[in-house]
Parts: C-alpha cells; sequence; structure tokens
C-alpha cells in the first residue's frame, strides 16, 4: 500500500557524492537512508513550465520505504510519497 501525500513535503537533505539521499529530516527527526532502491530522472512539459526532477525510492535505517525527489531546477528536495 502506499500514501502520496497532500502535497509533496519540502525537505533538508544530505546527499552523497553522486546526488543521492543519505540523510533527510521530516518532522523534526532526522532519517538516515538505509538503502537507494530506485532512481530515475524525469523531465517534461518543457513546452509550458519545464519540470526536472531526480527522483529516489529509498528505505531508511528503521524500515520506511518513501520516495524523495529532488526538484533539478529549484534545487530543492521533497518528500512525496510513503510506502506502507
Amino acid at each position: 500500500m502506499t500514501r502520496l501525500l497532500q502535497g509533496p513535503v519540502r525537505l533538508q537533505v544530505k546527499e552523497g557524492d553522486r546526488g543521492e539521499p543519505l540523510v533527510f529530516l521530516y518532522k523534526g527527526k532526522e532519517r538516515k537512508v538505509g538503502q537507494v532502491l530506485m532512481a530515475w530522472r524525469i523531465g517534461q512539459e518543457w513546452w509550458k513550465r519545464p519540470v526536472e526532477r531526480d527522483y529516489f525510492r529509498v528505505r531508511t535505517e528503521d524500515g520506511v520505504v518513501c520516495e524523495l525527489y529532488r526538484d533539478l531546477l529549484a534545487g530543492t528536495w521533497h518528500l512525496q510519497r510513503i510506502y506502507d
């Protein structure tokens, strides 16, 4: 089961050498990434308002699977989805 959040939640993220998330702050708690399960890039709607993002499906060290993305145009990180 998955829970798509009402809107992406902006995060503070510490990145690794290749830009992958290592640690993120969510609801006042630091969450360490134990494993990156998937990574992909999207680029779309260039004719309207460009969207370019790097997505990461990660498992935290405490076992929570979630989907984060980095907005490549704005340079910000967001939490988009939490898997149950």
